[in-house]
């Protein structure tokens, strides 16, 4: 579907959001920086996938890595991803949720995306439910 297309929708009431969900590979950065460029205004959401770095980033790394994919997507709402199977990117159980509490105290967390709730339901979506805790803290 064409940009403008989820723009129109969008403006009739029939899709509140629109999101992208692209990862760190230089081939697939050039679709989506171009993208943002040109349709930025009809993008809510970049649902940037960080769980595909490496399983050992530290929380650092993951900062880092925040700050670059939000000045490829300047003003928008990047938003911190993991995999609740801890296969890869920032293991959920501590370093993430300690990367979300910095961003966080930064002003720079818009919400979050998680990866895969078939693996999670098993687990009662226990991250899923921290991290709707942390979003809705004060």
């Amino acid at each position: 579907m064409h940009w403008e297309a989820y723009h129109n929708i969008k403006n009739k009431g029939v899709i509140s959001f629109a999101s992208i969900a692209p990862f760190d590979d230089d081939q697939v950065q050039i679709h989506y920086t171009a993208l943002w460029k040109q349709y930025g205004h009809v993008i809510d959401y970049v649902n940037f996938q960080f769980y595909a770095y490496d399983k050992g980033t530290s929380v650092s790394q993951f900062i880092k890595y925040f700050d670059t994919q939000s000045s490829n997507y300047e003003g928008g709402k990047v938003l911190p991803s993991f995999a609740t199977d801890g296969s890869r990117g920032l293991p959920q159980e501590n370093r993430f949720f300690t990367a979300c509490n910095q961003l966080k105290s930064q002003g720079k967390l818009h919400g979050r995306f998680v990866c895969d709730a078939e693996d999670s339901m098993s687990k009662g979506f226990r991250y899923e439910k921290r991290s709707q805790a942390l979003l809705a803290s004060a």
